[in-house]
């Protein structure tokens, strides 16, 4: 099988009609291009060139060898372009999975940082809740994962991308929509949007002992699993809510985003994972790397 400096060689002659200005253009001597060019004669069991004593010209079979061998060179040169960035990371495919609350304040800046910085690397974003991210993470399945509460049992780099407080949501006719220094207290025997066990586990087993511990009982209306729900609700008139204050953005016309004097842990905490069996692919490095950079992730 002929080699890619025996294409070249075959290129350059073909392109100068001229085996000296084709050795001088490819900063050779002109007899080791003359061989390269009877070799790949013979490696292809055809004539390419008619010669003379005074000039040359591609035979038939030539011409068509000319065009291939040219396309061959630049995908050759692609690939070596390709292979070089997969390996520095700014090529490839990365899925990121993310919890649906992070749409608000997380994903539209990583997904229009990554578009900037990293072009040429596909993004493939998944919306899903924790408990399968962390089985698509642990079997390799997704590349990197946002979500609430890491399995310190789970293999991967983790780190704390983003910590927001509990703000309260209310209608803008409710009273504490003007009160100020609304405390945990003033909860009590308020209409309550809270979070369902299932899909809104981390607000629920988060906000209930802090009700319990401070002696206040809301009248919990309904369980929902997304805050994103319960302010469609409060702005329909129904309940209060305690969300995130990312979900501020979203600033529903009937919505009011009080703060509220909480207890420190009540805290909404975003986490990045990057799957164990995924850690060694340079784009899923560089894409980690750079969403931690854009938030100042801690470990």
């Amino acid at each position: 099988m002929f080699e890619l400096h025996q294409l070249r060689c075959f290129v350059a002659v073909a392109s100068e009609m001229n085996f000296h200005r084709a050795a001088e253009r490819l900063n050779m001597t002109q007899p080791p291009v003359s061989r390269q060019v009877q070799v790949l004669e013979r490696q292809l069991g055809v004539q390419l060139f008619d010669r003379t004593r005074r000039s040359i010209r591609l035979t038939a079979a030539g011409e068509r060898f000319y065009f291939e061998a040219r396309d061959l060179l630049r995908r050759a040169e692609d690939a070596k372009v390709i292979a070089r960035s997969v390996a520095s990371g700014h090529l490839g495919n990365v899925s990121i999975a993310f919890i649906p609350i992070a749409a608000v304040p997380i994903v539209p800046i990583i997904a229009t940082k990554l578009a900037k910085e990293l072009p040429n690397i596909r993004i493939v974003l998944n919306e899903m809740m924790t408990g399968e991210q962390i089985e698509r993470l642990r079997t390799g399945r997704m590349d990197i994962g946002i979500l609430r509460r890491p399995d310190n049992k789970l293999p991967g780099e983790q780190k704390l991308l983003l910590r927001e407080p509990y703000r309260l949501a209310v209608h803008c006719d409710h009273p504490f929509a003007t009160r100020e220094d609304i405390t945990i207290q003033d909860l009590d025997d308020q209409n309550l949007l809270m979070y369902s066990p299932g899909h809104g586990r981390y607000g629920y087993e988060l906000l209930n002992p802090m009700f319990a511990a401070k002696g206040v009982r809301p009248n919990v209306i309904q369980h929902l699993g997304q805050g994103i729900s319960m302010l469609a609700l409060v702005n329909a008139g129904y309940g209060m809510a305690l969300v995130p204050d990312g979900l501020r953005q979203l600033r529903l016309e009937n919505v009011v985003i009080r703060s509220i004097e909480l207890p420190p842990e009540a805290t909404a905490d975003y986490h990045i994972v990057m799957s164990e069996d995924r850690k060694d692919d340079p784009a899923v490095r560089q894409v980690f790397e750079m969403i931690c950079g854009a938030f100042g992730a801690e470990q």
